[in-house]
């Protein structure tokens, strides 16, 4: 880990970074580094949260594998059983298809509804799948899920991700929704004069309707969530037993990302993260996410059960993909 700790103060010095935080396990030693600022004037310290963007996606998927082992989902459950107003296209959709992206609807329908619970009412009556190919649907499918569980809970779903995943695993700053008051390390970029100051669309997508891009936490939180995905895959972890861990990490198909190509997919989990993503020394079988934000990944979480390696990193300002691959190698 020396030579990230020396890449990234390079990166800072260059101010080719703001700064950043990363979290490694590896042989069972887990390594926190840090370097630069979170914010002009704020330095990187290990427990400063910053937005998870789209790689809050697998908290959904343990949190409704959780679900599952309690009996009060089905991964191959239709909507219809937990909506009594869904169109007929939407009612056959099942718990696994919303995991696996495998249907085809816009990613931002109904963001600016009252509740989540509301915005889920109107996807299920009012949305029509797509034909073609499976799409990533990012928010949708995340709006649903996280109506679904906060119905079957009887919760709201920030209380059934903080009881259910943050509270088994003492993460106290993982949540999927924003919390009042509750600082975090905003994204920024550099301007002309090489100074960094805040993206002007970091609040978009921060609203509790919005599970699939508003949540939060440390690169050690997300560390530790992948760490014990690991664990219950040879049946000694924490929040899950090894046959629903394997059910989320098996391929369920391959679907379009974004404009990155197919990309293989299992229930919650994409698959094939060292293809352009990771650098070398990563296996076939790595699993995880990244967060992105304008268009460039600023989050990155990956797991190789082969190895046993975690890594998981949260960049404070923007910077060029290729670097995530520079990084990924050097772990």
């Amino acid at each position: 880990m020396t030579r990230i700790r020396v890449l990234l103060k390079e990166w800072v010095d260059r101010k080719i970074i703001l700064g950043a935080q990363v979290f490694s396990l590896e042989d069972g030693v887990a390594c926190h580094i840090v370097a630069g600022e979170a914010a002009p004037g704020t330095d990187v310290t290990p427990d400063i949260v910053g937005r998870l963007y789209c790689a809050n996606k697998p908290v959904l998927a343990v949190s409704t594998g959780i679900a599952s082992e309690e009996g009060l989902v089905g991964l191959h459950t239709p909507l219809s059983h937990y909506f009594d107003d869904c169109t007929p296209a939407m009612a056959a959709v099942t718990i696994a298809d919303l995991l696996g992206h495998t249907v085809r609807l816009p990613p931002t329908l109904y963001k600016n509804t009252a509740s989540l619970d509301e915005r889920a009412r109107r996807i299920v009556t009012c949305a029509v799948p797509r034909p073609g190919n499976a799409h990533y649907n990012a928010q949708t499918t995340s709006a649903l899920l996280g109506a679904i569980l906060e119905r079957v809970y009887s919760m709201p779903l920030e209380h059934v991700i903080a009881e259910k995943v943050a509270a088994p695993l003492a993460l106290r700053d993982l949540s999927l929704v924003p919390r009042p008051g509750q600082q975090y390390g905003p994204l920024h970029r550099r301007d002309g004069s090489m100074r960094f100051v805040p993206v002007e669309d970091e609040a978009r997508g921060l609203s509790p309707v919005n599970p699939g891009q508003a949540g939060v936490s440390t690169a050690a939180g997300m560390g530790l969530v992948y760490a014990d995905l690991l664990n219950s895959l040879k049946g000694h972890g924490t929040l899950l037993a090894p046959s629903t861990a394997m059910s989320l990490l098996e391929i369920s198909r391959s679907i379009q990302l974004y404009d990155l190509g197919p990309r293989s997919w299992g229930l919650g989990f994409q698959r094939d993260l060292q293809q352009g993503i990771l650098g070398a020394g990563w296996s076939r079988d790595t699993f995880g996410h990244v967060g992105t934000a304008p268009r460039r990944i600023v989050v990155l979480h990956a797991a190789d059960p082969v190895s046993g390696r975690v890594l998981t990193f949260r960049l404070f300002s923007i910077v060029d993909d290729h670097r995530v691959q520079q990084l990924t190698t050097m772990s």
